[in-house]
């Protein structure tokens, strides 16, 4: 697959593959002493919306824009390393994991957290659905399958996505061992919707909420890509319509900066002309915690993975949230 990936104009340069448990081959560095770089050009970045599944193949669409050598590398790709390595048989399991919960969590879960991707349609929509978002990254405002960097495991302070020229992704450095790759900003309930597991972040976004500021509307929503820079720091996109108050996403706890959350928001309600920020960012804190502390009441006399997972990823959103001390000026 290596080979045939060089010919079509990608580049792989000190990488192997080698097993590495449920999420199926990974990405190594064959000498590491020497950088490794992966390369994926444009035309081997397939759309997530060109992408279907076919008595339970996968493949790009007939109508999709893709040339036929893309195409057939695609599908063996797809057979050889992803879909039919693991890929199928790990997201089966996972799905099964959700089926199986009490129903009242399965209400909360869609009810407070909009996990509704993970009960709603099909048992086989479902677990292709899953597998698509868990493979796919974001790159330049579309979810793409990307070959080869999808099997790089995820964490914290890894590989981050780049470009070495326009219409490309890659990725490059020195490890000594396995490849991993940046989580990107998800926070750990972002993470766990993603990709179906645990992990420690340092920050945490708000769930979606609709409140006051003063006498005003404020709809926050859960969209972290939505985003601006401002003084060093990433800031929500936000909008004003028919005086109701839109912000892309919140930001409420950070362990690096646990002043900068409360200081965004005060900054953009100043901008907006609204009073009362203060004790709207508290209601929504507050109303996050409420949320994370129910679930984990809900969870403790359930036992299994899928619930071991849930708690952990609770504690981590509660850890992360607990960062937030103060207020930053932008």
């Amino acid at each position: 697959m290596l080979k045939e990936f060089r010919a079509l104009g990608g580049i792989a340069e000190n990488v192997t593959l080698r097993p590495h448990g449920h999420w199926g081959p990974g990405l190594f560095s064959a000498n590491p002493d020497k950088p490794f770089v992966v390369d994926i050009p444009a035309s081997l970045l397939f759309r997530v919306e060109n992408v279907e599944f076919v008595d339970g193949a996968i493949r790009i669409k007939n109508s999709a824009p893709v040339a036929s050598a893309e195409r057939d590398f695609f599908a063996r790709y797809q057979k050889v390393l992803s879909w039919g390595e693991v890929g199928e048989s790990g997201a089966t399991l996972f799905i099964e994991m959700l089926d199986a919960v009490p129903l009242k969590l399965h209400e909360t879960l869609v009810a407070d957290f909009a996990m509704q991707e993970f009960f709603e349609g099909t048992r086989a929509e479902r677990i292709q659905g899953y597998f698509l978002r868990s493979r796919a990254v974001m790159w330049n405002g579309t979810s793409v399958i990307v070959p080869f960097i999808e099997l790089a495991r995820r964490c914290e302070n890894a590989t981050v996505l780049g470009s070495h020229e326009p219409g490309h992704l890659r990725i490059e450095g020195e490890v000594p061992g396995e490849i991993f790759v940046a989580f990107g900003r998800q926070d750990p309930l972002g993470i766990f919707r993603k990709f179906g597991l645990p992990a420690a972040r340092l920050h945490a976004f708000s769930l979606p909420v609709r409140t006051k500021v003063g006498t005003a509307d404020l709809t926050i929503g859960r969209n972290p890509a939505a985003k601006e820079e401002r003084a060093g720091f990433v800031i929500p996109q936000m909008k004003s319509e028919s005086g109701e108050l839109f912000l892309s996403h919140l930001m409420l706890g950070n362990s690096t900066f646990p002043r900068a959350s409360r200081g965004i928001f005060y900054t953009l309600m100043r901008e907006a002309g609204v009073t009362g920020s203060d004790e709207a960012f508290d209601r929504v804190l507050q109303f996050n915690k409420g949320a994370f502390l129910r679930l984990l009441e809900m969870l403790e006399p359930l036992r299994g993975e899928i619930i071991t997972r849930l708690r952990r990823m609770a504690h981590f959103q509660l850890g992360a949230l607990a960062h937030c001390v103060g207020a930053r000026e932008l």
